[in-house]
C-alpha cells in the first residue's frame, strides 16, 4: 500500500489497542482472497438474518452465472466491523464487494484509495436513478463529485409508544411537538409506590457517553427538527443553530424534570411497561413481539419536533451500503454482482428475511412487495419515511465529530452543567477545530 494510504488508515486507529486488534485478529485469522474455482469474493455483517439473506443472494447467483461464482463469508467477530474491516484494509485481505459499509468512513478509503469509484460504470447512473429517491443521492455522493457507495439499506428512526399507557391517560398519539411530548410527559412519569421517586417515565435515554449513542438521540432528533440537516455544509459544522439548541434544551428539560430516568437498567425497560416511550427502529418490532406480555399494544410515531416548526417529517435512516474495493481483480464482475445484490428481487428476500429496509424509492406502491406489507402492515410506517432519511456527513472526522458531540451532551442534557445553547457552540467550536487540523 502506498505510504499516503497506509497513513491514511493508521491515522484511523487512535490507540495502541485498536493497532493490537488489528495484528491479533489477521494474525488467528489468515486466509486466501480467492480459491482456485471463485471469481469474487463477497463479505457481509455477521447479523444472523443477513446472514441467511446473503447465502440466498449468493446461491442464486451462483445457479444463475456459474462462470462467476462467489465466494461468501459473513465479516470476522471483532470488537465493531469498521474495525475488522480496517484490519482487512491494512493487511491488503479486502473482499471484493462488502455490503454493510457504514457511509461516515467511505470518506476515509476513498482519500486513501482503496475503493472503486462506482459511477465510472456506464448503467450507474441509470440504476441510481431507477431506484434511489432523488432526496437522497446527494447524500452519497463524495465531494469530489462521485459515487463510491451504492446506497443499500436502511432502518428509519421513530418512536414506538404504549397504547395503554396513552389510551390510560387520555393522551393523543402523535406527539407532534415538544410541548406535546412535555405535557405527556407530565402524565407519563410516575410515583407508583409513592416513596418520593419515579417507577414509571415517559422515555430512556441512554446515558452511554460511546459515539454511536448519539445517533439515536441528539442526531435523530437534530435531523427532525432542522427539516433533515446533517452536522455539516461544505467544510464547517451547521448543527449550533436554533434547531440544535432546541434539541439540547429538550434533552436538558427532559433530564432534570425527571421525565428521562436518571440510571441504568437491564433488558427491554419499554416492553417491561418501565417507559411509554422508546427511540427505535423497524429492527425492534420482532424483538418486542418474541417479549412482550400478553396484551402488550404499541405503535408508531414521528420524532417530535420544536413548536415553531412546519415542515415535512424526517429522521435519521441509519444507511449502509455496498461498495468494491481496489483489491478486486474483476471490478466489471464484481459490479455485475452489486446490481443483482439490489434488483427488485433482492430487495424483497431483504425485507421478508431481515426486515429491514432497501434503500428504494416506490416501496409501497411496487406490487413485488405487496404480499410483504400486506402480512407485515406494521412495517408500512417505516417504508413511508424512506424519502426523508438522513444519513452521514462526508468527512474523516466523523466520529471524533461525535465523540464530541456525546461528551457535551452528557455534561449539558444529562448533567446540566452549562445552558443548553452553550453546549452546542462548545460542541460546535470543537468539531471546527477538528476540521481545521484536518485541512491543513
Amino acid at each position: 500500500m502506498h505510504k499516503r494510504n497506509t497513513s491514511t488508515f493508521i491515522s484511523i486507529c487512535r490507540n495502541i489497542s485498536t493497532i493490537l486488534f488489528i495484528l491479533v485478529i489477521f494474525g488467528c485469522n489468515s486466509h486466501s482472497k480467492e480459491s482456485d474455482d471463485n471469481l469474487l469474493t463477497f463479505w457481509s455483517s455477521n447479523n444472523p438474518h443477513e446472514i441467511e439473506h446473503a447465502k440466498q443472494v449468493v446461491s442464486e447467483w451462483n445457479t444463475k452465472y456459474p462462470q462467476y461464482k462467489v465466494s461468501y463469508q459473513p465479516i470476522l467477530e471483532g470488537r465493531s466491523s469498521e474495525e475488522v474491516l480496517l484490519a482487512a484494509i491494512v493487511s491488503n485481505t479486502t473482499p471484493d464487494i462488502y455490503s454493510n459499509l457504514w457511509p461516515g468512513v467511505i470518506q476515509q478509503y476513498v482519500d486513501a484509495n482503496i475503493i472503486v469509484r462506482l459511477d465510472t460504470f456506464p448503467d450507474f447512473d441509470s440504476l441510481l436513478v431507477s431506484r434511489i429517491p432523488a432526496t437522497l443521492h446527494d447524500q452519497f455522493r463524495s465531494p469530489n463529485g462521485g459515487y463510491y457507495q451504492i446506497p443499500w439499506k436502511s432502518n428509519p428512526i421513530v418512536l414506538y409508544y404504549n397504547k395503554k399507557y396513552f389510551e390510560e391517560y387520555g393522551i393523543k398519539a402523535p406527539l407532534k411537538t415538544y410541548s406535546d411530548f412535555f405535557q405527556a410527559a407530565e402524565k407519563l412519569t410516575i410515583d407508583l409506590d409513592g416513596d418520593g421517586d419515579y417507577d414509571r417515565w415517559v422515555m430512556y435515554v441512554d446515558h452511554n457517553v460511546e459515539w454511536w449513542h448519539r445517533f439515536f438521540d441528539f442526531y435523530t432528533f437534530f435531523i427532525a427538527a432542522s427539516e433533515g440537516q446533517s452536522l455539516m455544509r461544505g467544510e464547517s459544522v451547521t448543527f449550533n443553530t436554533e434547531s440544535g439548541y432546541a434539541v439540547f434544551d429538550f434533552f436538558q428539560k427532559g433530564f432534570k424534570r425527571g421525565y428521562f430516568p436518571n440510571a441504568i437498567f437491564q433488558g427491554d425497560v419499554f416492553v417491561q411497561g418501565k417507559v411509554a416511550l422508546h427511540i427505535s427502529g423497524p429492527w425492534n418490532i420482532a424483538q418486542i413481539e418474541k417479549y412482550k406480555p400478553e396484551g402488550f399494544e404499541y405503535g408508531f410515531m414521528p420524532i417530535p419536533v420544536p413548536d415553531d416548526y412546519s415542515g415535512d417529517n424526517y429522521t435519521f435512516g441509519d444507511p449502509k451500503s455496498i461498495g468494491i474495493f481496489k483489491t478486486a481483480k474483476h471490478p466489471e464482475i464484481a459490479w455485475k454482482f452489486v446490481k443483482f445484490l439490489v434488483s427488485r428481487n433482492s430487495d424483497k428476500h431483504l425485507l421478508e428475511i431481515t426486515n429491514q429496509f432497501p434503500i428504494r424509492k416506490n416501496l409501497l406502491d411496487d406490487s413485488l412487495y405487496d404480499d410483504y406489507f400486506q402480512t407485515s402492515p406494521q412495517y408500512t410506517f417505516f417504508a413511508d419515511l424512506i424519502p426523508n432519511i438522513v444519513g452521514f456527513d462526508h468527512t474523516e472526522t466523523l466520529q471524533e465529530m461525535f465523540d464530541i458531540i456525546s461528551q457535551e451532551f452528557d455534561a449539558t442534557c444529562v448533567h446540566a452543567t452549562k445552558e443548553p445553547k452553550q453546549g452546542i457552540e462548545d460542541a460546535a467550536k470543537r468539531c471546527d477545530n477538528i476540521l481545521l487540523r484536518e485541512k491543513y
